[in-house]
């Protein structure tokens, strides 16, 4: 996730602020880690309207969008902390022994048949530790009761999971307790959330936007239709075959408060709680990004667009998006150097053939309707 802070300094950052001169709104359709939408919101005087399938995504951008001045983190901190730690006073746990397979089947069994809590229940002893999935529990359920308050410490809270799970690199599948890879679960267990939070929630309070913008849980197809002449449009669709809410559930089950009944090695929802989008679709990624286009160029707003250039495994590339973008646009065109996420390769501390992460050309393309 993020993979769009390191294009904003190679050149998406220079390309939105050649356009955002004059533009009535900013629109990000498919905000993910909220990068782009934070970058706009914190430096132009423009309303940033963002939109996500996945409620985490709209946590994080309203973190910044949504007000216009500096926090305390003082004020926000204290309470917050005392609460919780009544609550983790409450709630005893195991304490950590030498790392080993037998340790972590014990403190699973426990977690499962012994936790108070949703998120320990569902992914303690898997992507956290007894102790810190209930302090995860125990921020989750102290949220400041201030709206503007509750917004920024929930954005904190899910930064720090990210940062903290024990997963080789986005959150699909907790590290097993096998000989390559135990080592690594110790690691991530031993990161104190307390910690992960504050500095998380240090960093939140000083962001803000110029002007109030928004944030939705929708279908960027749908919100597409609200999209009028004068808007500048941001669009970075899914390049993935598999469905974004299998890599990001347990982040997304920390924004609702909880998992619901999991199962699995990933320790995944009930189906009905993961979001899915046509653009992990085969069968229907392109006829879902020409829709999406021709509704855009139909309400006169101007696109940036970017993409892997390259074949992705939804089907799409950078050459159909091409296609598809100039039966409604007059295209021009970047190509720059970026992180490209193979949602589902292995990280560089575990064995495997697929790295997470190669080096790739993104397109970033510039759509302005014929």
């Amino acid at each position: 996730m993020g993979s769009k802070r390191q294009m904003l300094k190679n050149g998406l950052g220079d390309f939105l602020n050649d356009e955002i001169s004059g533009r009535k709104r900013f629109v990000d359709l498919f905000c993910g880690s909220a990068a782009v939408t934070w970058h706009v919101a914190q430096r132009y005087s423009v309303p940033t309207l963002a939109c996500d399938l996945q409620l985490f995504s709209v946590v994080l951008a309203e973190a910044v969008s949504s007000r216009t001045e500096v926090l305390s983190t003082v004020d926000l901190w204290s309470g917050w902390l005392e609460s919780s730690s009544r609550y983790v006073a409450e709630r005893p746990f195991p304490l950590m022994r030498k790392m080993s397979k037998t340790l972590v089947g014990e403190l699973r069994k426990w977690c499962k048949t012994e936790g108070q809590g949703a998120l320990l229940v569902a992914y303690g002893g898997h992507y956290y530790s007894p102790e810190q999935a209930t302090w995860l529990d125990a921020f989750r359920k102290n949220l400041p009761e201030n709206p503007t308050a509750q917004k920024v410490c929930l954005a904190a809270l899910i930064i720090a999971a990210s940062k903290a799970a024990a997963s080789p690199g986005h959150t699909a599948q907790p590290f097993q307790p096998t000989a390559t890879a135990l080592q690594y679960l110790g690691q991530s267990w031993a990161l104190n959330i307390r910690d992960l939070v504050q500095s998380a929630l240090a960093d939140l309070v000083l962001r803000h936007a110029k002007v109030l913008g928004a944030a939705i849980v929708g279908d960027a197809n749908v919100l597409a239709e609200q999209a009028m002449d004068g808007d500048l449009v941001f669009v970075d669709p899914p390049y993935s075959g598999v469905q974004y809410s299998r890599f990001y559930h347990v982040l997304e089950s920390i924004a609702a408060g909880d998992a619901g009944p999991v199962s699995g090695v990933g320790r995944y929802p009930v189906p009905s709680k993961r979001p899915s989008s046509d653009y992990s679709l085969k069968s229907k990624s392109e006829s879902a990004i020409d829709a999406l286009l021709e509704k855009l160029a139909d309400r006169g707003a101007v696109v940036m667009l970017t993409f892997p250039d390259h074949l992705c495994s939804n089907g799409l590339s950078g050459d159909a998006i091409r296609e598809i973008a100039a039966k409604n646009f007059k295209i021009s065109e970047k190509s720059v150097k970026s992180v490209f996420s193979t949602l589902g390769g292995v990280s560089s501390v575990t064995a495997g053939s697929r790295k997470a992460r190669q080096n790739a050309d993104e397109l970033i393309l510039r759509l302005e309707p014929i």
